[in-house]
């Protein structure tokens, strides 16, 4: 083989040199899946996701400076920019975790977003694409709610049964529930709660009067039952109220919004919407409701794929891509001809993407669905793959990075930074999906309870957060070089009359984002090299 270039190979960080397309996003913290998935979706179509400074960004508990992010705002040229994809929760509250809390009152949240309204009022050629938190059941948890914060979720569950039922058992655990949480903190989770909604039917105040393109809305962890079923309601509403029709969405999940309105971006700007024709496991998986969700699988899918910019096709022939879809506990004999089927069109050339949404409450892929990738060696031959934390969040991923691939071919984005985006984009799915979630994060657990006797929601000491930190880095990076081997080694790609070949993985770096072991940031790049004819 010879390299691309004369006398060097090409790493995939300097494939994007060229890149003339910018989108500005202000995600809702600093999380990798917020973050850095973003922008891994951006390079497959060869655009450019710009940041705010990551301290603006806060960490875990810290939350973030609206402030300084305004001010970096205003500062920025935003005729540069392609478009601003934009958190409303970081600019009212600081992000995501402090959108829980109540450090920032109803009056400064709105007082932030009229300040961002007049900034954008100076680029009104520039669209804004906002997205805000339904708000989760559950508190965040943290070391301070360990003994109450589940207490608190299944009293908001139990009384909001009382209140639409009148159900006289859910009355009895209400109150002995509410018993057992400090006072101070149900009246916290209350005004929380209503402050969250009336700053969201400001926000859809905002859009009808122009402040934004597009509003999504993103459920945070749920339930079938609870407040937010309510808030909903009152929401879609103001919604038919102002007769936002399409510029208002509402979507399963908050982690993956981020993805699914770089890709909509996408999409408005080549004025192109790829089709996607549905593979579901189990003819009756679209009838479940995933974990930690209200809504079915066919319903969530469908606001993903909407909110994202794709549109679904029932004619498979002529689909831009194919998602095949792993659902929630299916029939063995029904997996088995999935999985038969996905592997023949996978080797037949198509357009293959695969969300597993058989994820449970743990948030772990499919070990199924993952060996039967990785067996036949064809998940780096995927336009896209995902199964991470909760169906919405797999969805959400798995669908941009598809069809960011699909637009990179309608637009004509040169062929070798689409493939290698696309590989490392799965080859980081498939061990952060499976690998970290299934095997890494519970061991990091373990050793974490061990420390602090049976508390794993934070690392309280920094040397304790070093040796687990350094467990991480070691063994998800032998994990990923491993993955390399095995899949992607002799394993050649074509673009156009051009074999190549991805020989190498480098500039390695794990590390553990926040003092916890929920999540991991991981990043690397590939070298590939042109296949001597």
């Amino acid at each position: 083989m010879r390299p691309i270039l004369v006398g060097m190979a090409i790493l995939f960080g300097c494939l994007a040199q060229a890149q003339n397309k910018r989108i500005l996003l202000i995600p809702v913290d600093d999380r990798p899946a917020v973050t850095h998935f973003a922008q891994m979706i951006g390079n497959i179509a060869d655009v450019e996701v710009v940041t705010p400074p990551t301290p603006f960004l806060g960490k875990f508990k810290q939350p973030g400076s609206p402030d300084s992010i305004l001010l970096w705002l205003k500062g920025q040229d935003l005729s540069q920019y392609d478009a601003v994809v934009l958190s409303a929760d970081m600019i009212a509250y600081g992000g995501l975790i402090a959108s829980r809390t109540d450090r920032s009152s109803q009056n400064l949240a709105m007082n932030r977003l009229r300040e961002l309204w007049r900034i954008r009022k100076t680029s009104y050629a520039t669209p804004f694409y906002v997205f805000s938190t339904l708000t989760r059941i559950a508190p965040t948890a943290v070391a301070e709610n360990r003994a109450w914060r589940n207490d608190l979720a299944n009293w908001a569950i139990n009384q909001e049964k009382y209140d639409l039922y009148k159900d006289p058992e859910a009355k009895r655990k209400a109150a002995a529930l509410a018993a057992r949480v400090p006072a101070e903190e149900l009246a916290r989770y209350k005004s929380v709660r209503s402050r969250n909604v009336a700053i969201q039917t400001e926000l859809l105040k905002m859009t009808y009067h122009g402040a934004f393109n597009h509003l999504t809305f993103g459920q945070d962890d749920a339930a079938a039952v609870g407040p937010h079923i309510r808030e909903i309601a009152s929401l879609n509403r103001e919604v038919d109220r102002l007769k936002l029709g399409n510029r208002s969405q509402f979507c399963m999940g908050i982690d993956q919004i981020s993805n699914c309105l770089i890709s909509r971006v996408l999409c408005d700007q080549a004025k192109w919407n790829p089709t996607v024709a549905i593979r579901y496991a189990d003819a009756n998986g679209p009838n479940k409701v995933a974990a930690y969700e209200t809504e079915p699988i066919r319903e969530s899918l469908r606001d993903q794929i909407e909110t994202s910019g794709a549109i679904v096709t029932t004619d498979q022939d002529k689909a831009d891509y194919i998602l095949f879809l792993n659902t929630p506990e299916p029939n063995q004999y029904s997996f088995d001809e999935f999985v038969r089927e996905m592997s023949a069109d996978i080797t037949a050339g198509k357009h293959i993407a695969v969300a597993d949404t058989n994820l449970g409450w743990s948030g772990t892929a499919d070990p199924a669905l993952f060996a039967a990738l990785t067996k036949s060696r064809q998940g780096p031959q995927l336009v896209s793959y995902a199964g991470w934390n909760t169906a919405g969040n797999t969805m959400g991923t798995t669908i941009p990075a598809a069809n960011a691939y699909l637009l990179a071919l309608h637009t004509g984005v040169d062929g070798l930074n689409r493939e290698t985006a696309a590989r490392k984009f799965v080859l980081h799915r498939l061990v952060t999906d499976y690998f970290y979630n299934r095997y890494v994060r519970p061991e990091a657990y373990r050793m974490i309870e061990k420390m602090q006797d049976g508390n794993r929601e934070e690392i309280s000491k920094t040397e304790d957060y070093d040796i687990v930190a350094e467990y991480v880095k070691k063994d998800m990076e032998a994990r990923l070089r491993q993955t390399f081997l095995d899949q992607m080694v002799a394993n050649p790609f074509k673009v156009k009359d051009r074999i190549y070949h991805v020989v190498q993985v480098k500039d390695i770096v794990v590390e553990l984002p926040w003092p916890r072991a929920y999540e991991v940031h991981l990043d690397f790049n590939l070298e590939v090299r042109e296949e001597k004819q």
